[in-house]
């Protein structure tokens, strides 16, 4: 009886053990629903490593959503990517941080997806396309800038022309773009140049600026650079022209950004490049659509103004990001901008004519 009893009283403490661990168990915090995964890929000049991982990890954060980045030191390497001649299998992404431009060469290819609640949108980006808030999710502009060291140079220039005569005859400005900074100019003078040069030339006022480039790097105050910011915070030169993503990261008391001086009698409106989400066909778009959602409740803000990219959004914290950022923000607020469209000429020759300007040019030093 002794070991009968005993064997109860086991068997009691058994079942009084399971019954503790199923309440211990029940009163543990339900599992919550997966918010959803997308993949993306990026080249860092378009936005610094820094600056898409800290918005990544907020978004992660705020709403459980995970993105999972992939980025590309150079075009080429993410083109090969897509292409798969990288020698590295990857797996498409779901999402591609890029120009308005490049958005729109997988538009014309059928290759973008579209989200089912499009999201509002300004009226002056109605007739952008690709679709803005529908298939494309911009956070900022992307725009030609002037870099200026405030500790060699008061930076105050009225016109492009000025701005000429102030390099004179030594290394005074920098610029990594020769093709960008004509058109620019060009274009604050009604002039669209295609990128053809017989074309472009035959109209003299384009002529007329260029012969002014031209005797500007003749004397040897406008030089080509390939980071000419960098140069700029050194102090090696005092000026640079260069694309405001170029100034992301920088950090110096000295330093200040301005808009790039125009022509004489021109008007004020400048080139810029959407930068942003282009949704790419496959991907889950409820999970996009949360995460485009919160992106455009304000967390664009700041990412776009410490990416140098003047924010098309204006809510949020306005003044969170860097001090250049904050500055080109400021700068751009009521800015008159003009988007070039995928299939302009210009975009299509743009690479040919630099190369050709960069030959050209060299040649006068």
């Amino acid at each position: 009886m002794r070991h009968g009893w005993l064997r109860r009283t086991l068997i009691l403490l058994l079942a009084a053990g399971l019954c503790a661990g199923m309440v211990f168990y029940t009163r543990e915090e339900p599992p919550q629903p997966e918010a959803g995964s997308l993949t993306l890929w990026y080249v860092e000049s378009d936005c610094p490593g820094t600056v898409m991982e800290s918005l990544l990890a907020r978004c992660r954060k705020e709403t459980g959503i995970q993105v999972k980045a992939n980025a590309f030191a150079k075009e080429a390497l993410l083109a090969a990517a897509f292409e798969g001649t990288s020698g590295t299998v990857l797996e498409l992404p779901d999402m591609l941080f890029c120009s308005h431009m490049r958005a729109g060469v997988f538009d014309e290819r059928g290759g973008l997806a579209e989200i089912a609640s499009p999201l509002p949108i300004s009226d002056s980006l109605a007739n952008v396309r690709p679709a803005v808030g529908r298939v494309f999710f911009p956070i900022g502009s992307r725009l030609p800038v002037l870099l200026v060291n405030t500790s060699l140079t008061d930076g105050d220039f009225g016109s492009f022309e000025a701005l000429l005569t102030a390099a004179g005859d030594d290394p005074f400005l920098g610029c990594d773009c020769w093709a960008e900074l004509l058109y620019t100019e060009a274009a604050a003078k009604g002039i669209r140049l295609t990128g053809e040069v017989e074309r472009d030339f035959a109209n003299a006022q384009a002529a007329a600026l260029y012969n002014k480039l031209a005797m500007s790097v003749f004397r040897g105050g406008l030089v080509w650079a390939e980071h000419p910011a960098e140069y700029v915070r050194q102090g090696l030169l005092p000026c640079a022209v260069t694309m405001s993503t170029a100034l992301s990261g920088l950090s110096d008391k000295a330093l200040d950004v301005r808009l790039l001086p125009l022509p004489e009698g021109a008007d004020t409106r400048y080139p810029a490049e959407l930068m942003g989400f282009a949704l790419l066909d496959g991907a889950d778009t409820a999970v996009a659509e949360a995460f485009f959602r919160w992106l455009w409740n304000g967390a664009c803000t700041e990412a776009a103004m410490d990416a140098c990219l003047a924010p098309i959004i204006q809510t949020g914290d306005r003044s969170a990001g860097t001090e250049l950022g904050t500055c080109l923000n400021t700068l751009t607020e009521d800015l008159p901008l003009f988007l070039p469209e995928a299939d302009e000429p210009f975009i299509q020759n743009r690479a040919a004519f630099e190369q050709w300007l960069r030959e050209t040019l060299d040649l006068l030093n």
